[in-house]
């Protein structure tokens, strides 16, 4: 949920319209949440259910998972989170060889490294892509900690995360 969060952008105001032109030319109603269309509230649930969501390392523990749909950017997602004494590389190794053998294509390790300074705007360590119910989903394993800032509430090192995110009417990314 923080990668959801940190991710929002000023990308597109809707201003008095009901309706959001797609990619493909054609119009879809959104919800009444307002940035998400009911194909990608849909979406979510579709996302929540696939089993990668649930594939994890033996010495991993579940914490929590969510859905939903980001309303400011109109993209269906799904999260799991894990708690494990694994090391970094353990779990990417891991997630590598699980998402490959479940159809994912790899987008490349550590696609937003976490800066010596400066703010962090994103936890991926590692992007997939699939195709998913006819759009283009990504799944993204992050560890929350790359977010800590000094002063505030500190995520545990020993938690990660893996995220779900897609949209048939809007833009989704790791």
């Amino acid at each position: 949920m923080i990668n959801v969060l940190l991710r929002r952008t000023a990308e597109l105001a809707v201003i008095g319209a009901l309706m959001v032109g797609t990619s493909s030319g054609c119009f879809a109603p959104l919800s009444s949440l307002g940035g998400c269309s009911d194909r990608d509230e849909r979406f979510a649930v579709i996302l929540a259910d696939l089993p990668i969501l649930s594939m994890h390392p033996d010495a991993a523990a579940p914490k929590d998972r969510y859905s939903g749909c980001d309303t400011d950017d109109g993209f269906a997602y799904a999260g799991q989170r894990y708690q494990t004494a694994l090391d970094r590389e353990s779990i990417m190794s891991f997630y590598r060889a699980a998402a490959t053998a479940d159809g994912w294509h790899a987008d490349g390790e550590n696609p937003t490294p976490v800066p010596s300074a400066g703010l962090v705007v994103s936890g991926a360590a590692g992007c997939f892509h699939n195709e998913i119910d006819g759009a283009t989903a990504y799944l993204n394993v992050w560890f929350p900690s790359d977010l800590n800032v000094p002063g505030e509430t500190q995520e545990p090192k020993d938690v990660y995360g893996i995220e779900l995110t897609g949209s048939h009417d809007g833009d989704a990314w790791c």
